[in-house]
């Protein structure tokens, strides 16, 4: 059988855009109640992890860049990337040390922590200390105690520990984590980064035709759209609507996109990263979900994760919205993270922002998700009334000429 990882959570310590700790992470961290084990993972005992889990906050707050970071730490860890590889090179800022927390579970029921320090050097980031925890993990093991280790005890590798043979066929800004997927010969999780697509029109598909069912739930006026290569290699395409004799056909996927609406575009792209996702249970990763959709095609996609039966393999989505209104699609509140931004980012579960509220009564238990956030209880979920009303007013004054 084969060994697995799957990415539980991180960490980001000392980043200088954020609060001196910003924590991420898919586990379910509210109690499981019946019936909601079909929207769950569950990797050993009580231990649980959310199909689907949701970043909201207004412009400016953070959101993509958090999102950068973990895609980047992701890429770092299991795919050999070099810093100057991933999104890192980008979201590393400042001159002072960056230190990531990076949590893995194997399904061999070894619990990683990769404990990995950023520096700058001569205008560089390179890694310069990092450290990899391994601890087994049992059935009955206390949920509370999950990401807690012990240095002694626990500590698996020391990067600065390696024998100076081995450290020479690792550059500065490569991670020693691939040892430990060599070492027990870990299946890579597949991580499907979308983030490209957040305002691209343009198509982007392999060989083969869109499935007519797609087709049907996007633009039902399209007979079908393939896409074929020739004996030379070279890519044609070709596109057809309902009630017309005459196909659209180029060798430019340009000129064929420019007959479809950017929505439908849009889908196709992302369809192929989540069902990759889906087949293989790996991350996606979606910014502004809602961007080119209407609700109904963005809650389809979601619900795609939430449906146990489709959902076979334990795939997670993660998305960006601005769209309050898609919290009500999430059941637990741990599903969700709010970003602010006072004078730093922040990045806080909505489930225990929450609690903390209605610890000071301030907050009615008959509200809906959206309702809160549109409300600001929470701070920082909505423009605020006086910045919303300065606006209108400044609106108003330039179209009269006053």
């Amino acid at each position: 059988m084969e060994n697995k990882l799957k990415f539980l959570k991180i960490n980001i310590l000392n980043h200088p855009l954020f609060e001196k700790n910003v924590s991420f992470s898919l586990n379910a961290t509210e109690r499981v109640y019946s019936g909601e084990e079909d929207e769950l993972i569950n990797i050993y005992g009580r231990n649980y992890i959310n199909t689907v889990t949701s970043i909201f906050g207004l412009n400016a707050t953070g959101k993509t860049t958090i999102v950068k970071m973990i895609i980047g730490a992701l890429n770092l860890t299991l795919y050999n990337n070099s810093i100057k590889d991933t999104y890192l090179r980008d979201v590393l800022q400042g001159n002072s040390d960056i230190t990531f927390e990076v949590f893995f579970f194997g399904t061999d029921m070894f619990l990683y922590k990769d404990v990995i320090t950023f520096s700058k050097i001569n205008d560089e980031w390179l890694i310069s200390q990092e450290l990899v925890y391994r601890k087994k993990v049992f059935k009955t093991d206390a949920k509370a105690k999950l990401f807690d280790f012990q240095d002694g005890k626990d500590l698996y590798l020391d990067r600065n520990q390696i024998p100076d043979a081995s450290k020479n066929l690792l550059a500065a800004d490569d991670s020693v984590f691939r040892s430990i997927r060599a070492e027990f010969a870990y299946q890579t999780q597949p991580i499907e980064d979308a983030l490209i697509f957040t305002n691209l029109n343009a198509l982007i598909y392999k060989n083969g035709a869109v499935p007519e069912e797609i087709l049907k739930y996007l633009d039902p006026t399209i007979d079908y759209l393939k896409f074929e290569s020739t004996d030379t290699g070279q890519q044609f395409y070709r596109l057809k609507f309902k009630g017309r004799e005459t196909e659209i056909t180029d060798n430019n996927l340009m000129t064929i996109t420019n007959y479809l609406s950017s929505g439908t575009a849009k889908a196709i792209n992302l369809l192929q990263g989540v069902l990759v996702a889906l087949k293989n249970g790996g991350l996606i990763f979606i910014d502004e979900i809602e961007n080119h959709f209407n609700q109904a095609i963005v809650r389809t996609f979601i619900e795609l994760f939430q449906d146990k039966k489709i959902n076979r393999k334990g795939a997670s989505l993660i998305f960006i919205t601005h769209y309050s209104e898609l919290l009500d699609d999430m059941n637990r509140g741990d599903q969700i993270y709010i970003t602010q931004r006072h004078p730093y980012i922040s990045l806080k579960r909505y489930s225990d922002e929450v609690k903390r509220i209605q610890g000071n009564g301030k907050l009615r238990t008959d509200l809906s998700k959206a309702a809160v956030a549109q409300s600001g209880r929470i701070g920082g979920t909505s423009p605020k009334y006086e910045a919303q009303l300065a606006f209108k007013n400044m609106v108003a004054k330039d179209v009269n000429n006053d």
